[in-house]
């Protein structure tokens, strides 16, 4: 194998994979756990004529039922991440399928359950507690489906949508083949004159090279790759929104947009708040802008320009252990319990870090109720590598917190408060390199850009993001097509209010919407940004007042899902329903754009 080339998963070592033996000791386990579920849907479905006959019933079906959430959870992460491990092998295609299958057929054989809840009466639910006082255990669970019920169907309708919901998913299953299998970047010359295999992640670090025509080239290549594809990226992205939009009206919404924040029971001046401050906050980002062509004296500055460091070639260059020490030390201020978790992550292979051919790019974390998260990266010796294993260590220790303090049925956290854990970590890496690195004008340059980045990134560029899947959702809802020619001009729209006057687009067409798996997960994107608000002013808390934010913060990590997220996060002094949090943040943003031109331009 040339040294170039992206290693087989068979050739990556043992230690920098996960174990997903934790979940199922063997694939015959795992076949005997799908056989379980089905067993166990089937005798639930067969509760659904009496579910409601007593208090002693209800109890006993939703305690099987939540007991079987439990074991789908199982299944599926084990089948999606022995899958994504690589995506070109015959075992993980096979487990990621039958995994599907079996919750499919186990949601159809119970989707009465959600829709009968709704049903129940407050003189019912009374008389129920009463007979059974157990039933308080799903207090917040009957107080949820009463303010869901206008937006559940009948019972038969519900196990129809539940029967199609593999069908639901097929758009963003289409998007990963093509985004993850079949996607081809190619090859091109690094600054040595070596050929090398082009990937996300290495394209991403050639955007990074001080040799402008090495960016030029790699964001060429990439953007091709997507361009080669762009009808069926604008189909699976068209049929996707199309079928939110359908399920919006059949589930009595007036949008997609309404229906998936009120899922999360999140008021929609969240959204409208969030987008409006960021507007008021555009000419700080093109100062930014101003800043890096004034100091690359780069005319025109091109998009492919935009993450090449400021001070020249990136200084820190941390090795997987050093990146786990870094993290250690950073998140210390959160105490020795947290740090204890956290080396319970990196110790026992709940990491698959090592990049191979056909593992999904990216990274993400995902919880294993009773057994622990794991956590996917594909790492490279880069800050940002570092930054998002800090980032994917928060979710996962946002999910030990829950588990430990919360029944399974309220350990699940919310998305909408799902990024606020992840991006603190971030910022507290960053507090703590900047302090470490104080006295190296060069690396706190590097350092404060990175921080400036990671707002710009977080706070602008999703709320961007949040921007343009809002236009998909309406255009689609209008009768229009999404079609690459309506994707594409939208994005240079978007692209030209965002980045201002001292930035050039790319002298190609920008596909850039066909890339981003966010726009299959239903109105998420804007969550990032609220979240990395909130996130900043929390980290600012525990670092000046520990003594008091720190049990507030792990009283928030502990919530799970036993309150309303705006709750959760208003019991850590934060009210997200007001644009205050997020104005704060800004403001940090435009002063630390001022203090890099300070280090940068004297």
């Amino acid at each position: 194998m040339s040294a170039n080339q992206l290693r087989q998963r068979q050739d990556v070592p043992e230690e920098q994979t996960w174990r997903l033996e934790d979940i199922f000791p063997t694939t015959a386990a795992f076949n005997a756990a799908c056989n379980d579920l089905i067993s166990r849907g089937q005798a639930i479905g067969q509760q659904q004529a009496v579910l409601l006959s007593d208090g002693a019933t209800l109890y006993t079906v939703l305690t099987a039922y939540f007991q079987a959430e439990a074991l789908a959870d199982r299944i599926f992460s084990y089948g999606e991440h022995l899958y994504n491990s690589d995506m070109t092998a015959a075992a993980g295609q096979a487990a990621y399928a039958q995994a599907q299958q079996t919750i499919t057929a186990f949601n159809t054989a119970t989707a009465f359950v959600t829709a009968t809840l709704p049903q129940i009466t407050p003189a019912q639910l009374t008389a129920f507690y009463a007979a059974k006082p157990q039933l308080e255990d799903y207090a917040f669970i009957f107080a949820q489906a009463e303010k869901r019920a206008p937006h559940i169907l009948t019972a038969a309708e519900e196990t129809l949508l539940s029967a199609l919901g593999q069908s639901f998913r097929a758009p963003e299953t289409i998007y990963n083949k093509l985004n993850d299998a079949d996607i081809d970047f190619g090859t091109m010359k690094d600054p040595h004159g070596n050929t090398i295999p082009l990937s996300k992640e290495k394209i991403y670090q050639l955007y990074q090279s001080p040799d402008r025509a090495i960016r030029k080239t790699a964001a060429e290549k990439f953007s091709a790759a997507y361009a080669k594809s762009q009808y069926a990226f604008a189909e699976a992205l068209q049929q996707h929104v199309h079928t939110q939009n359908t399920l919006a009206h059949v589930r009595h919404y007036p949008s997609a947009r309404a229906m998936d924040l009120t899922e999360e029971f999140i008021p929609e001046s969240v959204f409208t708040n969030l987008v409006n401050t960021v507007h008021e906050f555009l000419p700080s980002a093109h100062k930014y802008f101003a800043l890096r062509k004034q100091v690359l004296a780069l005319d025109p500055l091109y998009t492919y320009d935009l993450s090449v460091p400021l001070v020249g070639e990136a200084p820190l260059k941390p090795t997987f252990a050093q990146a786990q020490e870094w993290a250690l030390a950073a998140l210390a201020p959160l105490g020795e319990d947290y740090l204890d978790h956290l080396r319970e992550e990196f110790n026992n292979r709940w990491i698959d870090r090592a990049e191979n051919a056909g593992k999904l790019s990216g990274g993400y974390e995902e919880d294993v109720f009773g057994v622990h998260p794991y956590v996917l990266l594909n790492w490279s010796n880069t800050y940002r590598a570092a930054s998002t294993l800090a980032h994917e260590s928060g979710h996962a220790m946002q999910s030990v917190y829950a588990d430990a303090s919360q029944p399974y049925w309220y350990s699940q956290y919310s998305m909408f408060i799902a990024e606020i854990a992840s991006t603190c970590n971030e910022s507290l890496l960053n507090h703590y390199m900047r302090t470490q690195y104080q006295d190296n004008a060069k690396v706190k340059a590097y350092l404060l850009t990175e921080s400036v980045e990671d707002l710009l990134n977080t706070i602008f560029n999703q709320t961007k993001y949040a921007e343009f899947e809002h236009f998909m959702y309406t255009t689609d809802a209008a009768g229009e097509s999404l079609t690459p020619e309506t994707l594409t001009d939208k994005t240079a729209a978007l692209d030209a209010q965002y980045d201002g006057p001292d930035v050039a687009p790319n002298p190609w067409p920008n596909v850039s919407w066909a890339r981003i798996p966010h726009y299959y997960m239903n109105y998420y994107l804007y969550q990032y940004a609220t979240s990395k608000a909130v996130a900043n002013t929390l980290a600012q808390r525990m670092l000046t007042d520990p003594a008091t934010a720190v049990p507030q913060y792990k009283a928030f990590l502990s919530a799970g899902a036993s309150d309303y997220p705006i709750e959760i996060v208003k019991k850590a002094g934060i009210d997200m329903t007001k644009p205050d949090y997020i104005r704060e943040t800004l403001q940090v943003f435009d002063q630390q754009v001022d203090e890099l031109a300070d280090l940068l331009t004297k």
